[in-house]
């Protein structure tokens, strides 16, 4: 027994020891291979909404381009109309069309191709002064409950697309509570370290969690709810636009938007937003008269589509412009530099011919720079480009008053411009004296 013990005892333990090491690490491979089936699930579902969104976006050009005809038909329709029953007409054809837009806007939100005027906002002071209008959309029978950090929560994103998101979410929330409950929203500073339920973010983000009590989301349905379209409401009773305009927010803004439900207890939807560390920006309340005109010219349309250019002309002859029109990018430069007397560029951003809206107003801007120039887009990925570079871009459709409050702020936009120039050639003698 002695020997056997000697000789057996040693190499069982030696057996033991060996299984312990290899269960060990079939652990951790089963542990790495549920990783990584997760982040594969995440890459393929990521993959799969951003070709949803590049489609979504390429179909809201050429349909912006369709409402811009509609509605400034029925602008000049108008004008001509007496009779009652065409006056109404007039008016279901103009909400049709409004509604149009807002569906278009919301998917361009999804497909992050909507242009966002980013400021600074601290969404501790925002918040509890959104309890109200959320309030209003909401029934009686469910409470708003607003909780914020102490700290500053400030974040630097459109504060209109922000609100819309939270308005979506909210309804959304007020759906799942039938018979009541309890909307919870709540804002902290969090640092994220990169994991692949935070989609691979890394840094530090205020998280805006909004959650409900209500009857939560199948587990089924759960990784669909941030496509467009999608919606397990009853027909007429949701787009299935709502948490798409909220995916497409928070990656636009450089977050993301995660949700978690269990059934029967309620949903809660979490939007990441990069901190910034930035000094609010104050909000600006000035307000142009719609009445006045702006000063007139010449303006130079162009554009590829003969029916938008109708529209567009029937809009600055009503304002007092002369009009002239080119097809294309190069031949609108080529025009300029042979008539000389145009006061203003109106060019839509999607061009044929190699040179878009963006190249023409940089081109404009270094040769012809007391040109004010105003640009236009049903969607385009180079409109927030030029508004990062100090141009004024007009989201189509747009109507009379809109173009006359891009032509005000073109103008304003320009004459900045031109004293800044003013100032630093004034500038330049001194400090070369010095």
């Amino acid at each position: 027994m002695g020997v056997h013990l000697i000789f057996g005892l040693p190499a069982t333990l030696l057996i033991l020891t060996l299984l312990w090491i290899a269960l060990r690490r079939t652990r951790r491979l089963y542990q790495e291979a549920d990783r990584r089936e997760v982040a594969e699930g995440a890459l393929r579902q990521a993959q799969r909404l951003e070709a949803i969104g590049q489609l979504t976006g390429g179909v809201a050009h050429d349909f912006n381009n369709l409402l811009m005809i509609v509605s400034g038909s029925v602008h000049r329709l108008r004008r001509d109309a007496t009779d009652q029953k065409q006056l109404q007409l007039l008016d279901a054809i103009t909400k049709a069309t409004q509604r149009g837009e807002s569906l278009t806007r919301q998917l361009l939100a999804f497909s992050r191709r909507q242009m966002l005027q980013p400021t600074v906002i601290d969404l501790a002071e925002r918040l509890p002064e959104l309890k109200d209008m959320l309030g209003r959309s909401l029934r009686g029978d469910i409470e708003i409950r607003v909780m914020v950090s102490k700290r500053p929560c400030r974040v630097k994103v459109d504060a209109s697309e922000l609100e819309l998101a939270l308005l979506n979410l909210a309804v959304n929330a007020r759906d799942a509570m039938p018979s009541g409950g309890t909307l919870t929203i709540t804002a902290k500073p969090v640092v994220l370290r990169g994991k692949a339920g935070e989609e691979g973010l890394s840094g530090e983000f205020i998280a805006i969690r909004v959650a409900d009590t209500g009857e939560g989301v199948a587990p089924d349905v759960l990784p669909r709810v941030f496509e467009p379209f999608f919606t397990t409401k009853d027909v007429g009773k949701g787009t299935g636009l709502g948490l798409s305009q909220v995916y497409g927010f928070a990656r636009q803004s450089g977050g993301a938007a995660t949700i978690t439900s269990t059934l029967r207890c309620g949903t809660a939807i979490t939007l990441l937003l990069p901190r910034s560390f930035e000094t609010p920006t104050k909000e600006r309340e000035a307000t142009i008269a719609a009445a006045v005109a702006p000063p007139g010219g010449k303006v130079l349309l162009v554009e590829d589509n003969a029916d938008v250019v109708e529209v567009a002309r029937a809009y600055f002859t009503e304002l007092g412009y002369g009009i002239a029109v080119a097809a294309s990018a190069q031949a609108g430069l080529d025009l300029i530099a042979g008539e000389g007397d145009i006061d203003l560029i109106f060019s839509d951003i999607l061009m044929p011919g190699g040179m878009n809206g963006l190249d023409l107003a940089k081109a404009v801007r270094r040769r012809f720079p007391n040109i004010v120039v105003l640009l236009t887009t049903g969607y385009s990925s180079s409109a927030q480009d030029a508004v990062r570079q100090g141009f004024q871009v007009l989201q189509k459709p747009y109507d009379l008053a809109a173009l006359e409050r891009a032509l005000r702020a073109a103008r304003k936009s320009a004459n900045k411009s031109a004293d800044k120039t003013v100032t630093d050639a004034d500038a330049a003698p001194r400090r070369a004296a010095g």
